[in-house]
């Protein structure tokens, strides 16, 4: 026999919960009061919102009640203006999971239909069964970070977009450029798109004196042996005798793509200065949050990850983020069957993308996790390895936050009965 603690429910009995399915222009509201199930319809609007809530309020005290819970599915933000505005007049606002209105929909009707009408009922039964979501208002601090660390991904997927546009258009012009897609980015590579714009006719048109003179002018310490290629690469390329003006526009095109390059590139590294500033400010607030430690994780990656985790204070044990983060354990198991085991990821995408980012320098030899990681890839392929690490890492964030201390190395891979131990010794 085993006996379990049960979590303790919170205690509703004097809030009035009004069920929305929310849509981009309208709203579909079922809730209970007194004997009478109500249905209602209205558009998505503040002022709208603001009338219904007011009328629903007062037919709440009218029976002895004294709030409103405002209960709805995420739904991609067109429920951003309805949650802020209940919370801007005093009432609870709560999430029910996407996913369980869906299969609960077939357990309450008997068929996978959907409407809007609908919906609002089956919400209304989640909560019913207690089956609600925490709907998280982060502090000003958090939501700058969080918008922040967006903008950065954005701008971050906006470079790799251009950088492998602007590879595959340079070898239209410059067939039998032989260098690797880094190399653009470097002092010489920036110095030949400026100057000859990644052109191999212009290049041959300048001669070898010039062309050398012109490259050492913008990159003083490019090698002669990067020249000799670069000229024998143009030569091979000019054979091809594309029409001039057909070759202008291929250089009109990689001259475009590289100003996107430098436009992108420059607002990745103005929001970087931005995450780290805010990092600071948050730091001063609450000195929990862990100081950015070299061979560990970077000012402007610790800013990401705590910009999508919001406050650690807010999750009681390293599970519950990790459940918040989707990289919780899936299990599949029957009798004597006994499937793979598998992450959820049905947390934030963006909060386990950063976290791959943060660990994957970690996983080298003589690293932090090097040790760790190649052990683990002698049982199992490198992705799952690296899931273990991402578990790992993110677990010991929450104790490392928890603590309130510096990091320790030798703490970090050693569970608290043994440390103690070897500090008393």
């Amino acid at each position: 026999m085993k006996a379990t603690q049960l979590p303790s429910i919170a205690q509703l009995d004097h809030v009035l919960d009004i069920c929305v399915d929310v849509g981009k222009s309208k709203l579909n509201v079922y809730f209970e009061v007194g004997d009478r199930g109500i249905d209602d319809e209205w558009s998505n609007t503040t002022r709208q919102i603001e009338k219904k809530l007011r009328e629903y309020h007062h037919l709440a005290k009218e029976h002895g009640l004294k709030t409103l819970r405002v209960i709805c599915e995420p739904s991609g933000g067109y429920q951003d203006k309805l949650l802020r505005t209940a919370r801007r007049l005093g009432h609870l606002t709560a999430y029910v999971n996407g996913e369980a209105v869906a299969k609960f929909r077939v357990v309450e009707t008997n068929d996978d239909g959907k409407t809007d009408l609908k919906d609002p009922h089956i919400i209304k039964t989640l909560a019913r069964l207690n089956k609600t979501l925490r709907h998280r208002e982060l502090p000003d601090e958090y939501q700058l970070l969080r918008t922040c660390g967006v903008l950065y991904d954005q701008a971050e997927r906006a470079v790799v977009s251009v950088r492998c546009g602007l590879h595959r258009s340079l070898l239209q012009l410059f067939c039998d450029y032989s260098f690797g897609k880094d190399f653009l980015y470097t002092t010489s590579g920036r110095a030949l798109i400026g100057k000859y714009g990644g052109n191999p006719y212009r290049i041959i048109r300048a001669g070898k004196a010039r062309f050398e003179r012109a490259l050492r002018r913008r990159a003083p310490r490019i090698q002669q042996r990067t020249l000799d290629r670069l000229w024998d690469n143009a030569q091979t390329s000019a054979r091809h005798q594309h029409a001039i003006e057909y070759a202008e526009l291929l250089e009109l095109q990689v001259g475009q793509l590289w100003e996107e390059f430098l436009l992108h590139e420059q607002r990745k590294l103005a929001l970087a200065d931005r995450l780290v500033s805010l990092l600071q400010r948050l730091r001063q607030i609450d000195p929990k949050v862990p100081e950015p430690t070299p061979g560990v994780i970077s000012a402007k990656n610790l800013a990401r990850l705590i910009g999508e985790t919001g406050p650690l204070s807010d999750f009681t044990s390293w599970r519950m983020l990790l459940r918040y983060a989707g990289i919780n354990i899936r299990m599949r198991q029957s009798g004597t069957y006994r499937g793979q085991y598998r992450i959820t990821k049905k947390g934030r995408p963006l909060l386990r993308k950063i976290l791959s980012q943060i660990v994957l320098p970690l996983v080298r030899r003589q690293c932090l996790y090097g040790e760790f990681y190649h052990r683990k890839r002698l049982a199992m392929p490198g992705q799952k390895a690296m899931v273990v690490v991402m578990r790992s890492f993110l677990r010991k964030l929450h104790g490392w936050y928890r603590s309130g201390q510096a990091f320790d190395a030798e703490r970090y891979f050693t569970d608290q009965a043994a440390y103690q131990k070897r500090q008393a010794a």
